[in-house]
């Protein structure tokens, strides 16, 4: 059955969405989540020790996947075949809809991507965050008790076992913000909770991995994007300011249902870089429309961030393309509809992903669309592909 935000069960069932707009709790209980993770691991660095890692790898990285339906499951295919040289694959936003429960993972998360042999981590979007992320930290951090209550068993252990047996992680993330190492680069994953917030105790955790000695070249994975549908984001202002101090090269993030890649010209200790920013939300849930969006030229960010874009696609490029997204959304009733109710689940579906390359050298990115399932999906080679070389500090 097509998962539908038509269906008013779903939004109910979402209802802390409209409770934040209140009363946001997210902060605190992120933090009631990271203390219990810190008095199991002992430490509350959050580093994720892959010394199997090999110096030059690729992983997969998807964005809001989890709608069980056709919508998810045209991605599955391609994802396999792309992800079958990688080292491990990220989910990056909105696991699970439409509420993050455990309950429902069997369905979203561990039956479609049965098939893959690696590691799949992740970052929490913010209908994970409607479960107060319980579900997450079972199936991501192997954490099974509630986060007030080191007794309270928040799963039942037989039924893990029994999901566990379908797929499994050789190793469970330390938390749900959290970095891995790497010979070249160093891998940052944060969590921007509901509304796009990191809070006081992650701001601090990311200023400190992100000021390493060795000065790596950084990536940074995350549930909101800060620059999307031609805006910067003010609420993720703290985290750009610390993406422009040290030394992150690409930033890659879900939440909006379509790629968009952003060239952002910034600066390290005075020296001029690129950041490449990219929305990466087309995994599986509803298309989020790109023709609302405006030519480079015509975008307007804060003053301050000095920021000029001028070229297409240099400088920003999006998929679907606008006019494909416009075709999409081609009736009177489709382009006044909220995008979650223009949802339509048959081809062509325009889904994506992007896969990187860790190089000696710098990054490879390729971007795969998938509209169809079956062969011209299936064997289709990247929409887009470019390097960020290391050298151009």
């Amino acid at each position: 059955m097509a998962f539908s935000w038509g269906n008013p069960l779903n939004w109910f069932r979402s209802y802390r969405h409209l409770t934040a707009f209140v009363w946001d709790t997210t902060n605190k209980k992120r933090e009631e989540w990271a203390q219990r993770q810190a008095q199991r691991l002992g430490s509350r660095e959050f580093a994720f020790f892959r010394d199997d890692l090999p110096d030059e790898f690729s992983f997969v990285v998807m964005g809001d996947t989890g709608e069980g339906d056709s919508s998810q499951m045209v991605a599955v295919d391609k994802f396999l075949r792309e992800g079958a040289d990688t080292e491990f694959s990220v989910i990056a936003s909105d696991v699970i809809y439409p509420s993050g429960r455990s309950h429902e993972y069997r369905e979203k998360f561990y039956v479609p991507y049965r098939n893959y042999p690696k590691d799949i981590y992740a970052v929490p979007g913010n209908h994970d965050w409607y479960d107060e992320l319980t579900g997450f930290m079972i199936h991501f951090c192997d954490n099974t008790f509630h986060r007030l209550d080191p007794n309270q068993q928040t799963v039942d252990p037989e039924k893990l076992k029994m999901l566990r047996m379908i797929r499994s992680n050789r190793f469970f993330q330390p938390n749900m913000y959290f970095y891995i190492d790497t010979k070249f680069v160093r891998l940052v994953f944060v969590d921007t909770g509901i509304k796009g917030r990191i809070g006081d105790s992650q701001r601090e955790w990311l200023l400190r991995v992100s000021d390493d000695a060795d000065d790596k070249p950084k990536i940074l994975i995350s549930g909101k994007p800060i620059f999307a549908n031609g805006q910067f984001d003010e609420r993720l202002r703290d985290v750009n300011d610390i993406v422009n101090r040290f030394n992150y090269r690409l930033v890659v993030a879900g939440d909006t249902h379509n790629f968009q890649k952003y060239r952002i010209p910034a600066s390290t200790n005075g020296k001029r870089k690129i950041v490449w920013h990219l929305v990466n939300g087309g995994g599986g849930a509803y298309l989020s429309r790109t023709h609302i969006i405006p030519e480079a030229k015509d975008m307007r960010f804060p003053p301050d961030l000095g920021i000029r874009l001028t070229g297409e696609p240099d400088d920003f490029d999006c998929y679907p393309s606008r006019e494909v997204s416009r075709k999409q959304y081609g009736s009177w009733l489709l382009e006044r509809l909220p995008d979650a109710f223009a949802d339509h689940d048959q081809p062509p579906y325009h889904k994506s992903f992007v896969k990187v390359y860790i190089r000696a050298a710098g990054i490879l990115v390729q971007v795969f669309g998938i509209r169809h399932f079956g062969e011209e999906s299936y064997n289709a080679g990247p929409i887009s592909e470019w390097e960020i070389p290391f050298q151009d500090m």
